[in-house]
Formats: C-alpha cells, sequence, structure tokens
C-alpha cells in the first residue's frame, strides 16, 4: 500500500486546482434568463390608437366666376356631405381666404359649395370665418371643416431618441425594439378604420335569416318525399307525439 505524501510541492499543486476550480463553479449560477429574455417592449402601448374629437377637412380650390364646382370638386364635396351626415358634429365650418384673392371668385365659390351641400342632402346652416393668404404664388382654397370622432395615434412617428448604430445604446444589448418599431402600423390602422368606435367594442349582430336557416335544417333533414337528408345515418322524428316508452324516436 502507498500513501500520496500531501507535503510539499504536491500539496501546492492541489490547492492550485482548488483556486481555478472556485471561479468556474461560480458560473454556474449566472442568470441566463437575463440575456435570453424576450423583448419587454410592445408597440401596441409604445403608440397606442386612441379615440378623440378632431376636425375632418377638405379644401375646394377657387372656380373663378364660375356658378357651380367642376366635376372632381362636385364629387369632392358630395363625399365630404355623405361623411358629415354619417359622422359629424356641429357645423360645417368654411374659412374663405383673404388678401391677394379675388373677392368675386371667393364668393361664387362659396356659393358653389353651399348648393352641392344642400344638394348632398346636408340641412341647416354653415359657419363662415375667414384666414388671411399671405403667398399670392400660392393657391388659396376655401377650407371646409367639420369635427367627428377619429382614431388617432397618443405618440408621434418619426421620432428616433436613440442612436440605433451607438456602441452605448442599451436597447442594442438587451436586445430591445428600437422606439419607433411598429409606429407605422399602427398609423396604417388607425387611418384605415371606417368607424373608430370598431375599435372599442364590436358591433351589434343582425338578426338571423330565417329563410336561410329554414333551408339548411330542410337540406339536413331532407323533404316529405325523401326520408333521408344530407346525413343518410340519421333519421328525424317528423311527428311531435312520441309515445310513451318508445325510446324516444324510431
Amino acid at each position: 500500500m502507498h500513501i500520496l505524501d500531501m507535503s510539499g510541492s504536491s500539496r501546492s499543486f492541489a490547492l492550485l486546482l482548488v483556486a481555478l476550480g472556485l471561479p468556474l463553479a461560480g458560473c454556474s449560477n449566472v442568470d441566463r434568463a437575463v440575456a435570453t429574455s424576450p423583448i419587454p417592449d410592445d408597440y401596441h402601448l409604445r403608440h397606442p390608437v386612441v379615440l378623440t374629437d378632431a376636425r375632418q377637412t377638405l379644401d375646394i380650390f377657387l372656380n373663378g366666376v364660375s356658378d357651380k364646382l367642376d366635376d372632381r370638386q362636385g364629387r369632392d364635396v358630395a363625399a365630404f356631405a355623405a361623411d358629415y351626415r354619417a359622422h359629424g358634429q356641429g357645423r360645417i365650418l368654411a374659412l374663405l381666404p383673404r388678401g391677394r384673392v379675388s373677392g368675386q371668385a371667393v364668393d361664387s365659390t362659396l356659393s358653389s359649395i353651399r348648393r352641392a351641400l344642400s344638394s348632398a342632402g346636408v340641412k341647416g346652416e354653415i359657419e363662415v370665418g375667414s384666414y388671411r393668404a399671405l403667398d399670392p404664388s400660392l393657391a388659396a382654397p376655401v377650407r371646409l371643416s367639420f369635427t367627428k370622432l377619429q382614431a388617432r395615434l397618443a405618440s408621434r412617428c418619426g421620432d428616433w431618441p436613440d442612436d440605433l448604430g451607438s456602441g452605448s445604446n442599451v436597447n442594442t444589448w438587451e436586445n430591445r425594439s428600437y422606439y419607433n418599431l411598429g409606429c407605422s402600423t399602427q398609423q396604417t390602422l388607425a387611418a384605415q378604420v371606417d368607424d373608430p368606435r370598431d375599435l372599442v367594442r364590436p358591433r351589434a349582430e343582425d338578426p338571423s335569416d330565417v329563410q336561410m336557416r329554414t333551408r339548411a335544417i330542410g337540406d339536413l333533414r331532407g323533404s316529405a318525399d325523401a326520408r333521408h337528408g344530407i346525413d343518410p345515418a340519421t333519421q328525424w322524428q317528423s311527428s311531435s307525439l312520441i309515445p310513451i316508452g318508445s325510446g324516444g324516436g324510431r
């Protein structure tokens, strides 16, 4: 039997192995969930779609001294009037340009707009105001507007508070989404929704179609001439009177 002598150089070598093993043992306790955690930021929360009362606008360019609008602007006013009748709040506001523009052309265009709105079914009065056209080289339209419920973003797209290519950006280290991610998607959703209230609650269900339901039941059960319908394994009891002890059907 040989006894290992731990004195001298052998004991020093063993202590060195123990010292080297302690840091390695500590590595097993590293929290790897931090390095592989999912992206914590949700763009639905960072760029929420909210409902707000905002102005719906339409610019009608002056038609000179003509007593009616051209076809394109006539259709625009008709669509504007239909939207107002469906979703409008309060009165329609018409802002007239003042300054280096022809007053006769402005009055003629306003009269044409009033007739077009009346033909589209808009009743009541419109509120008239003015704004100053400062640049004579730019077209100065009559600006129509009304208030309606609209879906919009609570934040603004295009803001880049962090430099994505910077080495000091913490979001790059932690695999987080950048601030502007998803903003354009939310903006497009808010612009495309037909009724902003659909984002808050579903619409009420329409009543069921009795004819469609009756036809579907008839196709399944079969007609008076054919005892079997679509499902040949089922025979439906047509009589409402079932004898006692018959087992519930034939």
